[in-house]
């Protein structure tokens, strides 16, 4: 990779990128495992022949992504897988998740209203356009970061009273289940990767160029009626994992 010191404002761009790339994939690779010290500033600098600012700017990058961790005074590591949500025959409760690894968090709820639902909602809930639901977004934080951005639209029909609960103390599915008298039994799951965004970006603290992952839940409770709708935005360094077995 060719650089000067000194970059041109259009080189620096394009040097950065590709600094970002070579030690994203020495992770990738395995070449730098967990914990390992990854070069300094200048190591990086007098090897690549790049400045400090482009250097700086390719180990951010992988800083939001939570592929590296900074620590002061130390240096550079490469940073501990995230935190991971197990992904099975149940719905997934990220309040729950988050208890099952001890990772104490605080739940803000940015807005909750009542709305008529929108025509796309209004499918997935097997509702009528205009019917009533509840719209929230919350944003769970762990250690005073942010890690998960959750918005959903709940079926107002078979939980009337719902939008009055005080969600910074109960969990969603806890609270569907109350108002609805019965249990939530399963959800329709599909996973993408995207882009933050400025508005996502914000909300998780992430650069809005990151890339995130979203998974969308299709909620329905044991007489399979859609109970919820929901998106959920998780901050780069966290995983979905689960178990798959060999049918006989």
């Amino acid at each position: 990779m060719a650089g000067e010191p000194h970059e041109v404002p259009e080189a620096a761009e394009a040097l950065f990128l590709q600094l970002a790339d070579i030690l994203r994939e020495k992770i990738y690779s395995k070449e730098w495992c967990i914990g390992t010290k990854i070069p300094s500033e200048h190591g990086l600098m007098k090897k690549y022949d790049l400045s400090r600012g482009t250097v700086r700017r390719a180990i951010s990058t992988l800083v939001d992504e939570g592929r590296l961790v900074q620590l002061h005074g130390k240096g550079t590591f490469v940073a501990e897988p995230g935190i991971s949500h197990a992904a099975g025959v149940r719905p997934i409760s990220f309040a729950e998740s988050l208890r099952m690894q001890g990772k104490p968090f605080v739940t803000h709820v940015i807005d909750k209203r009542v709305v008529a639902a929108p025509a796309d909602v209004a499918i997935e809930l097997m509702l009528q356009p205009g019917d009533g639901v509840m719209f929230m977004r919350r944003v769970r934080s762990v250690e005073g970061e942010p890690v998960i951005c959750q918005e959903s639209w709940t079926n107002l029909r078979e939980c009337p009273g719902i939008d009055t609960v005080d969600f910074t103390e109960v969990p969603l599915f806890d609270a569907v289940q109350k108002y609805s008298k019965r249990k939530i039994q399963y959800s329709n799951m599909r996973y993408q990767a995207l882009v933050a965004g400025r508005e996502h970006g914000e909300l998780l603290g992430c650069d809005e160029s990151a890339a995130v992952l979203l998974l969308e839940q299709n909620i329905r409770l044991e007489d399979d009626t859609p109970i919820e709708w929901s998106n959920t935005w998780l901050k780069p360094g966290q995983s979905i994992v689960g178990t798959a077995y060999q049918s006989s």
